[in-house]
């Protein structure tokens, strides 16, 4: 009966996995795990080999048949972990170290681009302050203003979240933190200060 080892090069060592259920090496092949289907031989050492030592190892069959004439005995795959519940430690950090990568990219870019709509709505505060405009030339300050106050709500918006996530602890994440902040921010309204006649009847 034919099956499936993990084993180097030299086919002088050989992968098993030890009484606490984790990934070993030994130079027997009557202790090396046995794999009925090379597909989850595979998975193993795809997703349970640590990504710098993979390359040293490979799937190959074998006759368990001739080991146990031999007097061997093989640990079948059934005394091997379920692949689908271990970890792949390697895929899980460079996920969380690229994911906290990119907030903290996103946040200094957006922290530059709130600064620039600043001095743009500046001028534009200043540009209605010093000059009297027609009706035309008033909307396309009007416009251009908004767009701006747009932007900037945006970028404000995702500053919070970003901030929300970097505060929290792994608990809160995992007890759905994220999701709870983000709501909060698709939910926050403005409150008028003195004005509040120029809210009323507004669609947005």
């Amino acid at each position: 009966m034919e099956g499936y080892v993990l084993t180097n090069r030299n086919r002088d060592r050989y992968i098993y996995f030890d009484d606490n259920r984790r990934m070993a090496v030994t130079h027997s092949i009557g202790q090396a795990v046995v794999f009925f289907d090379s597909e989850k031989a595979y998975r193993v050492l795809d997703n349970q080999m640590p990504k710098k030592k993979r390359d040293e190892w490979y799937v190959v069959a074998t006759e368990m048949q001739s080991a146990a004439e031999s007097g061997s005995k093989f640990r079948a795959e059934l005394d091997s972990p379920d692949t689908d519940e271990s970890f792949d430690w390697d895929t899980i950090v460079d996920n969380i170290a690229g994911s906290y990568r990119e907030i903290l990219d996103y946040k200094d870019f957006l922290q530059k681009e709130q600064s620039k709509i600043e001095l743009e709505l500046c001028d534009i505060e200043h540009a209605i302050e010093f000059y009297s405009l027609n009706a035309c030339d008033g909307y396309k300050m009007y416009k251009l203003f908004h767009d701006c106050r747009v932007r900037r709500r945006e970028i404000k918006n995702d500053l919070r979240r970003i901030n929300s996530i970097l505060g929290m602890t792994y608990e809160q994440i995992a007890a759905g933190g994220i999701e709870k902040a983000f709501d909060e921010v698709d939910a926050q309204t403005y409150h008028p200060r003195v004005l509040p006649e120029l809210f009323e009847n507004r669609k947005a």
